[in-house]
């Protein structure tokens, strides 16, 4: 079995957080929810930044 260090479960934990910021921005389009629409895509354009902040090892797009 193979080791799994603090970057690959930050990456597993960022993978399930966008998972479901996605399945809570489908049921906001079904309600016609505009704000939490909005703030539901800023926390997926912060996860992706965190994922790739950590695959790439960039300590500013971790801090976000």
């Amino acid at each position: 079995m193979g080791r799994c260090n603090g970057r690959c479960t930050l990456v597993g934990f960022c993978c399930l957080q966008l998972i479901a910021a996605l399945e809570r921005q489908i049921f906001d389009f079904l309600g016609y929810q505009w704000a939490p629409i909005l703030a539901n895509f800023l926390h997926i354009m912060a996860v992706i930044l965190g994922i790739f902040g950590t695959i790439q090892y960039r300590s500013r797009y971790l801090m976000m």
